[in-house]
């Protein structure tokens, strides 16, 4: 029998392997119950999943000449979280109004879906900021590196005990055990334009990209430079065998097949580039709404599509994927919605959607099933539904 590597390695490179994995790419509901990133692998082991280990998180940091100051302001009707960034070329400031308890003071990151409808003043305006974006975006500190290295190396250790596949780039939630109010957390990792979402949500870019997209082009460029640097430090200093890449917003509810293909995509390819001179493998976390984009997405040579979801996505039929995807030998990680089938549907259709994703999608290999994107829901129906996808999986993934 193959280790788990082995088997995970196998179905990237479409190549023969004993059965088809099962790997959640993201398992929320389990991570807040463990208390160690060692924890969460064990209770994924127990289940018989085909666990990945996180090597760990290169945390983002300003240039030595910027500096950030943060601060609150109360008035009758609302509270304000602010934040000033200086840098040489000027200020970067925003404001963001706190609803639902968010933000608050100890949790105010940088990084984050939640701030998106709160926000009232955007970190960057590009039409402006984008010279001083790159004090933003500021070189790796040594420590932080160290950091990484010894994170990676406990990592390899877990890894190799266990036959594990080690995966690198966006993380999502730094460590286990955060409070609720707190889960969903991310600082950084490696992005796209994901990241203008957070700095400068998405209306000014999305008009922007079509009226002004030289503007949107440099805005890509510097964050793809950054990403460069992060996966210069991870070939580096890790033993990742699969880094990957998030893009939730890089699809067509945000961005024209033509934007795409001129800003975004270019990008991917140096990046993937990079990471197969080193001889590992690159993935694209992309969940929606891409189908317009695929052929553009598969030449740029990623290794692996992270994120098929044919129930909650658009456009995301899973025949037509696979065809292409099989063409190109370009894996897929995913297959069954995590929220509308597992969290909230029966057990039987979450039977039925895991029979259909392994029949269709792991026809010929080159397939890693998953709920998409996430199984966060800590509710009966959802733990059950659970349990009915692993012994599904189970039962036909040969």
């Amino acid at each position: 029998m193959m280790s788990s590597k082995q088997r995970m390695l196998a179905a990237l490179a479409y190549e023969e392997h004993d059965y088809t994995p099962c790997s959640f790419m993201l398992f929320f509901n389990q991570y807040f119950k463990s208390k160690t990133d060692r924890q969460f692998v064990q209770a994924q082991l127990e289940l018989g999943l085909d666990a990945y280990v996180h090597v760990g998180h290169l945390r983002h940091g300003l240039h030595p000449e910027a500096r950030c100051s943060e601060w609150v302001e109360q008035t009758k009707d609302a509270k304000y979280f602010c934040r000033r960034i200086d840098t040489p070329k000027g200020p970067l400031t925003s404001r963001v109004k706190q609803t639902a308890n968010w933000p608050e003071e100890g949790d105010f990151p940088i990084f984050n879906d939640w701030l998106i409808p709160r926000t009232e003043e955007v970190l960057v305006k590009p039409e402006e900021d984008l010279e001083k974006l790159k004090y933003f975006f500021g070189p790796f500190a040594d420590e932080d590196i160290d950091r990484l290295r010894d994170t990676a190396r406990a990592a390899k250790k877990l890894a190799d005990k266990h036959g594990l596949l080690q995966l690198g780039g966006w993380k999502g939630v730094i460590k286990p055990g955060l409070p609720p109010e707190r889960r969903g957390n991310s600082d950084g990792g490696v992005m796209g334009c994901d990241c203008m979402a957070w700095l400068s949500g998405y209306q000014d870019v999305m008009v922007l990209s079509l009226t002004n997209p030289q503007i949107i082009a440099q805005y890509a460029q510097i964050i793809h430079e950054w990403n460069m640097r992060q996966l210069e430090i991870y070939l580096d200093v890790t033993d990742s065998d699969l880094i990957w890449r998030r893009g939730w917003y890089e699809t067509t509810e945000f961005w024209t097949p033509q934007a795409y293909r001129d800003i975004i995509a270019p990008t991917i390819k140096r990046e993937t580039e990079l990471v197969h001179q080193a001889g590992r493998k690159y993935g694209y976390i992309i969940t929606s709404a891409f189908e317009p984009l695929l052929d553009d997405i598969l030449a740029t040579g990623v290794d692996v599509l992270v994120g098929l979801d044919p129930a909650q996505g658009k456009g995301t039929e899973i025949r037509p994927i696979k065809d292409k995807c099989a063409d190109r030998k370009t894996a897929l990680w995913g297959g069954v919605s995590g929220a509308l089938t597992v969290e909230l549907g029966t057990a039987q259709e979450t039977r039925d959607a895991v029979i259909e994703a392994m029949r269709v999608l792991g026809a010929g290999g080159g397939f890693i099933l998953s709920p998409v994107d996430n199984v966060r829901e800590d509710t009966d129906n959802a733990w059950r539904n659970t349990r009915v996808f692993i012994d599904t999986w189970k039962q036909y993934r040969k």
